[in-house]
């Protein structure tokens, strides 16, 4: 690493990590240091920035000169047919390390992997165990890497071997220094891309980079592909493509927009700033979401007025987007809001996870929803509430019934809603910065009820309704919602346009099919004539439109009574107690189009590369899929199978690999030994 050390990106924001680093190898004894922290956080970057300072001269005397070497585990693997092979190699890597007289610097990334590492069956002897007397001794100094969960999994167990590092902690670091590192490495991905990146673009990328998105991984994403898209215009119109850049005066540019696309693309939420347009949308959010909810003014304003203060950024900051406790009765739209909410805010009401409390009454729904800690039984399983929000950090958490919910479940809430964080039981922290959350309850709905009779004004029943509230739910746990929001039921008019909202989704639903239908106002009156029930309000009318309309429009199709081109009518019967249905066909004239081919992304990728339109691939590029049941026939002896991997390096960057089933080669014992590519090859996995 050392000798490459003026080929590295520059290392900025780690000084702090780099000196301590620096001061464990200076010391006499225990003179090796592991640096522990989550995945993508840098802990490689500060073995390069150690090698980048030597190589300078910046370092005390005791490691001027020094060098240092990475350990490929997998290289040593690789090849060890007989036994004895590998502990040979790991003796000759020690005995080197010690004649440099401590100018070697030994890195190993991922060094949980030392135990196991050349194992053969019936011997305990490992590379862990080869080089414990070597480290104990001070003899050889060496850096490794690993995360918090690989070094609780297997580093602590081996408390021989845990003695003998120094840990430093890597924390992830802040949005200020992230743009700065952004800033040090712009001008080497200007280079390698061709294109200008703006400084708002790097601004960007440390704000919407998150535990699970590296900025800088970002910032090359956003600049590949827009140099793949210029790539191809050029391609299709060179000479255009010159007029247009003559005109603008400027070179391709990478800004914040196209940031904003990769993040979208990886996380599958529309993530824009704050410009014009979205501005335009929050304004219209509440328009939009009363185009769902009937009803409810109050309710609609309260949430929409919170979410904009969050997107504005002045709320504060380290909490949820929101956090909302919906009462009311059922069928009055609280369910229905959550649903709006998660379609306009994150384009998809699947974007929603829904949690019903009445399932979470015993005394074991706290580790059910964050996870049971290590020992305990389904503690691999993860928490139900942290695996849905670590896999979509960008959703509407809907919590049904919240007054049902076991009395320690709300310590849980209480951090999630004060912190925007909750630790799991496999110690992993979950961001809950970019969620809304929402409880619905139905405490006092019988307040309401007796208010829409005229027994009580509707002031006096939600007066009712937060006392009960009140009562029920400690004085802790309310302070932390955002919004405390009372659904009140829904009168025969305001129930006449849910109705109409539910003939609209039939009528878009029947279009797929291109079937048109009509309903006249007699055919709405007699739905919510036969549906309409004050216990169970809009709900009732769903199902009963489900039971009746839909079915009988289902039936019809197949049966064959109308088919495309078709046009169907609902109106009245004469007395008014039930529907009536007309078809009126209309003779279709039969299109035949073309077939379409599906193609793998790996066989588009491949034309591509023969096409010369991927850059900057070398010519003569290939894409080879790897059969991993071919791989591994015959590697009968140790690191055959390691060895075949290796030889993709030596097509220097012109083999592209595609291995499909890629979690395969993770099945070669504990702890696995993993392909890491580290830019030396470059590989596709499915």
């Amino acid at each position: 690493m050392t000798a490459a050390a003026g080929k590295m990106d520059p290392v900025m924001g780690r000084d702090d990590e780099i000196e301590r680093v620096v001061c464990i190898l200076c010391r006499r004894t225990k003179n090796s240091a592991v640096l522990v922290g989550e995945p993508g956080v840098g802990k490689t970057a500060i073995a390069e920035g150690l090698a980048q300072r030597i190589d300078a001269g910046a370092v005390p005397a005791p490691l001027a000169g020094a060098r240092v070497v990475e350990v490929d585990l997998g290289a040593m693997v690789a090849g060890t047919t007989y036994r004895g092979m590998f502990e040979e190699r790991v003796k000759k890597l020690i005995q080197e390390a010690e004649d440099a007289d401590g100018k070697v610097i030994l890195f190993v990334d991922e060094i949980h992997m030392l135990l196991g590492a050349g194992r053969v069956m019936g011997s305990s002897m490992d590379a862990a165990n080869l080089l414990k007397p070597a480290l104990a001794r001070g003899r050889i100094r060496c850096v490794g890497a690993t995360t918090f969960d690989e070094y609780r999994r297997y580093f602590e167990k081996d408390a021989a071997l845990e003695r003998r590092f120094q840990k430093v902690h890597v924390e992830e670091p802040s949005t200020h220094a992230t743009t700065a590192i952004l800033r040090g490495l712009k001008q080497r991905h200007e280079e390698h891309h061709g294109l200008k990146i703006q400084d708002a673009a790097l601004a960007a990328a440390a704000q919407l980079a998150g535990r699970h998105i590296t900025a800088i991984d970002l910032i090359d994403e956003a600049c590949a592909t827009a140099r793949v898209k210029i790539d191809s215009l050029r391609e299709a119109n060179a000479t255009w493509m010159q007029i247009y850049n003559k005109k603008q005066g400027k070179e391709p540019t990478v800004g914040v927009e196209h940031i904003a696309q990769v993040v979208s693309r990886w996380t599958g939420v529309p993530v824009t700033t704050l410009n014009q347009e979205e501005k335009k949308n929050l304004i219209l959010l509440g328009d939009r979401l009363h185009e769902r909810v009937v009803g409810q003014n109050e309710a609609v304003s309260l949430v929409v007025q919170a979410v904009i203060r969050s997107r504005a950024g002045l709320d504060k900051r380290g909490q949820p987007i929101g956090s909302f406790l919906f009462l009311g009765s059922t069928g009055v739209g609280k369910t229905e809001l959550a649903k709006a909410l998660a379609q306009q805010l994150f384009s998809s009401e699947e974007m929603l996870i829904r949690f019903d409390m009445s399932e979470f009454v015993g005394a074991g729904s706290v580790l059910r929803l964050i996870g049971a800690p290590p020992s305990y039984r389904g503690h691999e399983d993860g928490g139900q509430l942290t695996e849905k929000v670590r896999r979509r950090p960008y959703s509407v958490i809907l919590f049904d019934e919240v007054e049902k919910a076991y009395p320690m479940v709300f310590n849980v809430f209480h951090q999630l809603l004060d912190d925007g964080l909750l630790t799991d039981g496999k110690d992993r922290t979950v961001d809950f910065k970019n969620t809304i959350v929402i409880m619905t309850s139905n405490l006092g709905s019988e307040h309401l009820a007796e208010a829409m009779t005229g027994e009580k004004t509707m002031e006096d029943a939600r007066g009712l309704v937060m006392k009960q509230v009140q009562k029920h739910f400690k004085p802790e746990f309310l302070n932390r919602l955002s919004e405390i929001v009372v659904f009140e039921p829904l009168s025969q008019d305001k129930l006449k346009e849910v109705v109409k909202i539910q003939v609209e989704g039939i009528v878009a639903g029947v279009a797929d099919k291109s079937i048109s239908l009509n309903t006249s106002d007699a055919a709405v009156d007699v739905i919510l004539l036969e549906s309409y029930n004050p216990m169970y309000g809009a709900r009732h009318i769903r199902r009963w439109v489900q039971k009746n309309v839909m079915t009988r429009l289902s039936e019809m199709v197949i049966k064959g009574e109308v088919d495309a081109g078709s046009t169907i009518s609902i109106d009245a019967t004469d007395d008014k107690k039930a529907l009536k249905y007309e078809v009126a066909k209309k003779k279709q004239e039969k299109h035949v189009g073309p077939g379409v081919g599906k193609t793998t992304v790996a066989e588009g990728l491949a034309q591509r590369i023969a096409a010369g339109t991927v850059p900057p691939t070398p010519a003569g590029t290939r894409v080879v899929e790897i059969d991993m049941a071919a791989m591994l026939a015959g590697t009968g002896y140790r690191g055959m199978f390691e060895e075949r991997i290796e030889k993709a390096e030596e097509a220097d960057g012109k083999v592209v690999l595609f291995i499909d089933e890629m979690h395969a080669p993770r099945a070669r014992g504990q702890p696995r030994l993993v392909i890491r590519c580290r830019g030396r090859i470059r590989c596709v996995g499915g």
